[in-house]
């Protein structure tokens, strides 16, 4: 008797010890399925890898092309670098007037997180983004910008079809993968109606001279047609009338003297880059407030171009300037976004040259 209820005594306490021990275990919460997110992935861009996790929310943009790629995807930026530095803000809370091009796509009230070439790490770091994005003019800083958050860093945005590759890299990260192909679907519904509205202007006068310049005495740029705009403009139906010499360089160099050799072109497109932030009349348009830093951008970078064009001998005998036929934009719009936003900006300037 006394071994069967020491049995049984033996048992119960077993039993006891079991059941405490279950409960205690499930009192404790399992591990989350959030704590450490599975649903990461490493995106390869031009300056290494980055791995992102779950869909970035907080995203920060160091450059025009990255911003106009990230609001073409529908994400807002949480902190941008200043376009022009004349802007002194620590936040741009008015971006329709205060961001060049892309300003009115902006909902939010980006941080400004300094400039460019140097972005201000402490600024970055108080903002606490999910993802930085920028272009390889940055990649000196990749480092520190890694350590802040994941960055993807891009390079040669004017090369023909890459802002499309850049915009999947983008997409990947931004877990938008699906939104990037309609995004370049619409690109290309585009270029189809800019290519209808303007098919009796490209027959005409087929062949457009392309260049950047800012005195011509300095010399200038011929674009050539494997590049962004080559590539938009050539599908619209223009042909870009090549340089004697043309090279592997986006932008071959062309003398003032060689001009005349380039005199095949029924229209010529002149892109401004006048970047003197220093010129007195730019700082006093800017703090009379009654304009945009985006009309500020349009007309300082073209009026030094424009006057210098206008009062050279040389240029004034060309065909196209005879038949006034030369225009004028700045580069900033033109080739300074090479995204699906601000082809449509090039594309409405075009048919605002072209269609009377």
């Amino acid at each position: 008797m006394l071994k069967r209820l020491f049995r049984w005594i033996l048992l119960g306490c077993l039993t006891t010890a079991l059941t405490v021990g279950c409960g205690v275990a499930s009192t404790q919460s399992p591990p989350s399925s959030n704590s450490a997110s599975t649903d990461c992935r490493v995106v390869k861009h031009d300056a290494g890898e980055a791995e992102i996790c779950d869909q970035p929310q907080t995203v920060v943009s160091l450059s025009a092309h990255a911003l106009d790629l990230m609001l073409s995807l529908d994400q807002q930026p949480a902190g941008y670098v200043a376009p022009i530095s004349l802007f002194p803000g620590d936040v741009f809370d008015n971006p329709a007037k205060q961001i060049p091009f892309l300003g009115s796509a902006i909902t939010t009230q980006p941080a400004n997180v300094g400039d460019a070439q140097s972005p201000s790490m402490e600024r970055l770091t108080a903002l606490k983004p999910d993802l930085i994005l920028g272009e390889t003019r940055n990649e000196g800083q990749y480092e520190l910008l890694s350590q802040i958050a994941p960055t993807i860093l891009l390079e040669n945005r004017t090369v023909k079809g890459e802002w499309q590759e850049h915009l999947r890299i983008l997409a990947t990260a931004l877990d938008r993968t699906e939104q990037a192909e309609t995004v370049i679907k619409q690109y290309h519904a585009d270029i189809e109606q800019a290519r209808l509205d303007l098919a009796e202007v490209t027959s005409a006068q087929p062949n457009l001279l392309l260049i950047g310049a800012n005195l011509l005495e300095e010399g200038i740029g011929v674009i050539q047609a494997d590049t962004y705009l080559g590539e938009l403009l050539e599908e619209i139906g223009f042909t870009l009338v090549k340089p004697a010499s043309p090279s592997n360089l986006p932008n071959v160099p062309v003398s003032l003297e060689g001009l005349p050799q380039l005199d095949s072109a029924d229209a010529v497109i002149i892109l401004g880059y006048n970047i003197d932030i220093d010129d007195p009349d730019l700082k006093k348009a800017f703090v009379a407030g009654n304009q945009s830093i985006e009309e500020i951008a349009e007309q300082h970078q073209v009026k030094t171009i424009q006057k210098s064009w206008q009062e050279n001998a040389i240029a004034q005998s060309l065909t196209a300037s005879k038949e006034g036929q030369i225009h004028f934009a700045t580069y900033y719009k033109w080739n300074g976004l090479n995204g699906p936003i601000g082809t449509k900006l090039v594309l409405e300037q075009l048919r605002q040259f072209f269609v009377r």
